[in-house]
């Protein structure tokens, strides 16, 4: 068949010359050649933190690596050019230093994470490293990285946008609820920390990201959090450094919750149990690795069912309660006693349902998948390798080609019941059985 083509291909070259030599016409412009018709020739150094994040999210780094050697393969990269190098820091930047020219660098920075960066996955917008921005910068080899601030940088999500995300998951998840200042919405924000600068500064992002997306709701007094007076930010902090620390903090912020919705309820004239559990409409957990503890808590103190109007259709075997949450009562907002009374029994009577929250978290880490499937966990998230892959490779293809990748970003992926199988199963990022199918 090859040597059919190539005959094929010599009598076609040949009509054409005699045309031009005829005077029959002008010989036709050289096609430009695309990122795609060049032959790759470069070496390409896949450079891959050396450090195992122990939250066992779905993208591994092991996994990314190999999503990104697939992606230049399909761009003609030749296997045998290509090769991935686990390292620390330290060492990452002496193999950036030493790169030869005509070579192309795939970077990761290296650099260990505090843990509670580590419980929202692999694939976030690393920390800056003046080291590291030098090193690239100074290297004799082209290199696609993605630390913020250089040229050839793929942009990952940071925690602003996490936050941003979250809370427009739980925008769209309640858009049908009837939500007036008289029965606002009952809302948790939990900013998982540990004691450093840095982890106050990503509380501190995330939070900027949900207060974006909910400011106005809280403003109009539509949506409000029982544990949180409005006012500082870092209020809303808890200590995520182990799961114990953890569990103590959930306990102690549903107690205030409970002590809220009681000060509340109190104007309406209607007798309140101490025993029933604070109705809690939704937990913004920012992780995974939170949000399992948050669903732990909660099934302890007593909480039933699963999320609202959860589709338990993803698993064939789930056997839970579903509990149907009503919208909140909406009476005008002038009401009379006896509209007082009938606001404070549905109030009540949603409480006594103990119905479970709308629990929202980030990094689909293994451990949630399941929760996700049976409903615990309305939404998680993550970055989708295989787009982060078709955007480093496309880059690598402009520095085979001797062109300046320009600088692109890949979003984070919301995963919930309506994309679960679409986005991880068919993709075969997980199996059905690692999603507990």
């Amino acid at each position: 068949m090859a040597h059919g083509r190539l005959k094929k291909g010599g009598v076609a070259l040949i009509g054409a010359c005699v045309l031009v030599l005829a005077g029959c016409g002008q010989a036709r412009p050289k096609p430009v050649l695309s990122a795609h018709s060049i032959k790759p020739d470069k070496p390409v150094s896949i450079y891959i933190p050396s450090w195992q994040n122990s939250f066992s999210p779905v993208n591994t780094w092991q996994n990314v690596a190999k999503a990104v050697e697939e992606g230049l393969e399909k761009n003609g990269v030749d296997q045998q050019q290509i090769s991935v190098q686990e390292v620390g820091l330290e060492q990452e930047i002496q193999d950036v230093e030493k790169s030869r020219k005509g070579s192309i660098d795939v970077v990761f920075p290296a650099g260990e994470p505090e843990i509670s960066r580590q419980q929202f996955g692999n694939l976030l917008s690393p920390l800056p490293s003046a080291t590291l921005s030098k090193a690239l910068s100074s290297s004799k080899a082209s290199f696609v990285t993605t630390l913020p601030g250089l040229s050839s940088s793929i942009s990952l999500p940071s925690m602003y946008e996490i936050g941003k995300m979250e809370a427009s998951s739980l925008l769209a998840k309640i858009k049908n609820y009837r939500l007036t200042p008289i029965t606002p919405f009952p809302l948790l924000i939990l900013l998982p920390s540990v004691s450093s600068p840095q982890s106050q500064q990503d509380c501190h992002e995330l939070f900027e990201g949900i207060w974006s997306q909910l400011s106005s709701y809280f403003e109009q007094k539509l949506i409000y959090d029982p544990a949180w007076n409005g006012q500082n930010w870092q209020d809303l902090m808890v200590d995520a450094t182990t799961k114990e620390a953890l569990q103590k903090n959930l306990k102690k912020v549903i107690d205030q919750a409970r002590e809220t919705e009681n000060s509340y309820l109190s104007p309406l004239k209607e007798t309140i149990s101490p025993n029933l559990l604070p109705n809690i409409g939704a937990v913004i957990a920012c992780n995974d690795f939170v949000a399992t503890q948050v669903g732990g808590v909660l099934k302890n103190m007593g909480y039933q069912g699963t999320v609202a109007d959860a589709n338990t259709s993803l698993s064939q075997s789930n056997q839970q309660k579903v509990v149907k949450k009503q919208a909140p009562p909406s009476p005008s907002l002038s009401m009379g006693p006896e509209a007082q009374k009938e606001v404070a029994k549905a109030l009540i009577k949603e409480r006594k349902a103990q119905s479970w929250p709308i629990l929202i978290g980030f990094g689909a880490l293994s451990p949630a998948l399941q929760n996700v499937v049976n409903a615990r966990e309305w939404s998680t998230g993550l970055v989708n390798r295989s787009s982060l892959a078709s955007a480093i490779a496309a880059a690598c293809m402009k520095e085979e080609s001797g062109a300046s990748p320009s600088a692109q970003s890949v979003a984070a992926t919301t995963v919930d019941e309506n994309n679960f199988k679409k986005v991880l199963i068919e993709t075969g990022f997980v199996s059905p059985t690692q999603a507990g199918l």
